[in-house]
């Protein structure tokens, strides 16, 4: 296949991915809850030109912790665009640039350019990656992009010219994300893999793992040293309320066969130990990326919504070798037509185990997580037609939609980092939508000064019809459909 032909077929894959994101995105004008956090801070940065380093509205007002290297070229984007516009296409296109890294790390991998090309695919449609990088202007959009090309210079590293750009992008993902640490961790467990095989990489890689794990490591500290200074090494679990702590890194094994892929994690890992036991120094760096991810999952380091996206993407990534095995195997063999009914077939499996399920979830997660328009008219009314230092009580789920949207304070969010009393705070918002005491309910809404009820449906069907609103003397009904809200005037 010549060259330039690849590189047309390569353009048309991006775009595929890119058309079917977008296709998605503009589904609905909203975003999920995440995601107004991300557009709050970006119009932030648009209206002050300055980073949100006190947030008013969340928590009853706190002071927020990040690296806002995002939020700015996100806002650069902005003055063009609009944030709203912004923060749905821009990200679509981060990540969907992922299909080029992917075919760069497979042919490296495998010298296969027909494989490579249907690797870059597959990496397009990716369930867990697709979904969870979709309606919420995700960093990882941006995060994910970076770290594998990382990976991709990483590989072969033998000039200035490559070891700036590895510099220079260390640098970069350092100060986006404290993802890098993932990164600088996979880097130390290809070291030990190598090792163990006797397998030498150089002093010029010896020094660049020395230095990513230094400097990536310093700017972590230098960005959240008031979080490191506070929470010791329990800023690892970002201050997460204890009462859902043990959900939020529990790994389901069947989700995870779906989200990820059947055929990607068996090909994954046939790819990954073939490649150990061929010896291949390139495999060595995908598997001590695979084996820092599956250790710091187990050891319940890394949330499993998180852990996996990357982790899926690194076993694409070995499933090339163990795709590349096979054929070679027909090849050798003397009905070497099998190779093309191979890859028909191959190719037919994967569709099903990738893009049906990412059609699936894509849908679901957009009419389930997603707020309707009939939600955000009600915040909206509540925009307009309360004071603007009024506090709405919202479940968690619906923290950051309440600060966008409506733009009034909040009881809790799910970002928790330095935020105050979380644990606290998760388990009185609990225990005002599920108690039948008016007292209770009464005591925490004065403790808070809450001003709003917000109840979704997703509650309602939770913890029951919240019976305390029943009182007219306490409680004006402002809206009784899905969500319910009412107005305390007590």
């Amino acid at each position: 296949m010549h060259l330039k032909k690849t590189y047309k077929i390569l353009i048309l894959i991006f775009l595929i991915v890119l058309a079917t994101r977008l296709y998605f995105v503009f589904q609905t004008p909203h975003f999920e809850n995440e995601g107004y956090l991300v557009k709050r801070f970006v119009d932030n940065i648009l209206e002050t030109g300055n980073p949100l380093v006190y947030d008013q509205l969340s928590y009853n007002g706190r002071e927020v912790l990040y690296s806002p290297l995002y939020h700015y070229i996100l806002a650069f984007f902005g003055l063009f665009l609009g944030s709203g516009l912004a923060l749905k296409l821009v990200p679509s296109i981060f990540i969907s640039i992922l299909v080029f890294i992917v075919y760069g790390l497979s042919k490296r991998l495998v010298d296969n350019e027909d494989l490579a090309l249907f690797i870059a695919l597959m990496s397009g449609f990716i369930p867990i990656v697709f979904t969870e990088t979709l309606a919420n202007a995700s960093i990882y959009t941006l995060v994910i992009p970076i770290m594998f090309y990382l990976v991709y210079l990483f590989m072969d590293v033998n000039n200035e010219k490559k070891i700036k750009k590895f510099v220079f992008f260390s640098f970069f993902l350092s100060l986006l994300h404290p993802a890098a640490l993932l990164f600088s961790i996979g880097l130390i467990f290809y070291f030990i893999l190598a090792s163990t095989e006797g397998i030498k990489i150089g002093n010029l890689k010896e020094e660049l793992i020395i230095f990513n794990i230094l400097s990536t490591f310093f700017i972590q500290f230098l960005i959240y040293k008031k979080a490191f200074l506070e929470y010791g090494l329990n800023v690892i679990w970002n201050n997460i309320p204890f009462g859902i702590l043990g959900s939020y890194f529990d790994l389901d094994l069947l989700s995870l066969l779906y989200k990820v892929g059947t055929l990607v994690i068996i090909f994954g890992l046939v790819g990954i130990i073939g490649g150990i036991i061929k010896k291949k120094d390139k495999f060595f760096l995908i598997g001590g990326l695979i084996l820092s991810i599956l250790i710091l999952l187990w050891l319940r380091l890394l949330s499993p919504r998180i852990g996996l996206m990357f982790l899926s993407i690194a076993l694409v990534l070995a499933a090339v070798l163990a795709l590349n095995l096979f054929l070679r195997y027909l090849e050798k063999t003397k009905i070497p037509m099998y190779r093309i009914s191979f890859m028909i077939i191959v190719f037919g499996l994967f569709i099903l185990s990738l893009v049906v399920p990412t059609y699936y979830y894509t849908s679901r997660q957009l009419n389930e997580q997603v707020p309707n328009d009939y939600e955000i008219l009600v915040l909206n009314w509540i925009k307009d037609n309360s004071l603007p230092d009024v506090t709405v009580l919202a479940p968690l789920e619906f923290g950051h939609v309440i600060s966008g949207v409506a733009g009034k304070r909040t009881v809790l969010d799910s970002n928790f980092l330095l935020a105050p009393d979380t644990s606290e705070r998760y388990e009185d918002v609990k225990l005002l939508y599920s108690t039948k005491s008016e007292v209770t309910a009464l005591e925490l809404i004065e403790k808070y000064n809450i001003d709003y009820i917000f109840i979704p449906i997703e509650t309602e069907l939770k913890y029951g019809k919240v019976k305390w609103t029943d009182d007219t003397n306490c409680f004006k009904g402002r809206f009784f459909g899905t969500p319910k809200v009412y107005q305390v005037i007590c």
